[in-house]
Formats: structure tokens, C-alpha cells, sequence
């Protein structure tokens, strides 16, 4: 099991049975280094053991090798923003079996797709300023992509989870 240890700035690995975790990811205090979190929120681990961490407040997606000692920024980065290359207080993420992430990219109210290797992502849902029409998001949160490539995304303050369909520009209630 991994966990955000989100107040500890780290990412734990529990195996079965054990009494305690292991750092697997930051753990170096409170920054913006390279091998620090600032609120590390959602994780996903991808096939090869990858672990997608994001550092909510450092605005950025960082991926960790297995064993590495430091992550490296694969999402965002830029400061705090509202430009393709920039996220604001991202939240959770996810990957499709391409290895692309999503980003909910909360105080922006949109989900950003990043392919592997991007220096900036594509809005690919909400990114109207925030509202509860359905071309909007006020907070967006969680995530999920299944296998067609929807996009379920959970609203916080519009207290819905939206469906966006690939290349829609509007979302569904579900």
C-alpha cells in the first residue's frame, strides 16, 4: 500500500504485515527541491513501478524511479498559474495505459492532459472559470479515466461527478 503522508512530506510504502513504512518518495522536509513535497496529495504507480506524486503546493507532478532519491517534474513546475505550461493547487491525478497524466488542477477548475515528455498540457475538461454549467468545474478533485479515455471527474463544489467523453467540450452528470 502507498500512502501521502501529507503533514510528513512523504510517500510511505506498507508491505503486508509490516509494523511500519518505508520512504519511498521525499521525506527531506517541507520544499521545492527536487527530492521534497510541499502537501504531496494523490499518487499512481504506474507498470513499471513509476510513483506520480502531486505537490499540491509546489504546483507540479513529480515521478520517482523505484529507488531513486530524488523525482523529476513531468507536469506544471512554472509557479502558480493559469497558462498550459502551469498548474494552481493541483489535487489528484490519474494515467491511461498511453502513460499520459491527468491532472485536476483544483483552484483553475479544469483537468489538464500531459503526454510523456510534455512541456505543457491540453485542457481537457472544464477550463470555463469556474461555474456549475456544464461546460465548467468549480474545484475540481478527483479523478478517474477508464479504458474508452471518459473522464470522470468529481466537482467538489458543485457536489456532482462530471463524465467528459474524449474531445468533448462539455461534460454530463453521472
Amino acid at each position: 500500500i502507498y500512502t501521502s503522508d501529507i503533514n510528513n512530506h512523504r510517500i510511505m510504502k506498507w508491505i503486508p504485515g509490516a509494523t511500519e513504512g518505508t520512504v519511498v518518495a521525499g521525506g527531506n522536509g517541507a520544499g521545492s527541491g527536487n527530492n521534497q513535497f510541499n502537501y504531496p496529495s494523490g499518487i499512481k504507480i504506474d507498470s513499471s513501478e513509476n510513483i506520480y506524486v502531486v505537490d499540491t503546493y509546489n504546483h507540479r507532478i513529480m515521478r520517482w524511479a523505484p529507488g531513486a532519491s530524488e523525482g523529476v517534474v513531468v507536469a506544471g513546475g512554472n509557479g502558480q498559474g493559469s497558462a498550459n505550461n502551469q498548474l494552481s493547487s493541483p489535487f489528484e491525478i490519474d494515467l491511461d495505459s498511453n502513460n499520459n497524466i491527468y491532472v485536476t488542477d483544483y483552484i483553475n477548475s479544469r483537468v489538464m492532459k500531459w503526454a510523456p515528455g510534455a512541456t505543457e498540457g491540453v485542457v481537457v475538461a472544464g477550463g470555463n472559470g469556474q461555474g456549475s454549467d456544464n461546460n465548467q468545474l468549480n474545484g475540481a478533485s478527483g479523478i478517474s479515466i477508464d479504458s474508452l479515455g471518459n473522464i470522470y471527474v468529481n466537482d467538489f463544489a458543485n457536489f456532482r461527478v462530471m463524465k467528459w467523453a474524449p474531445g468533448a467540450t462539455e461534460g454530463v452528470v453521472v
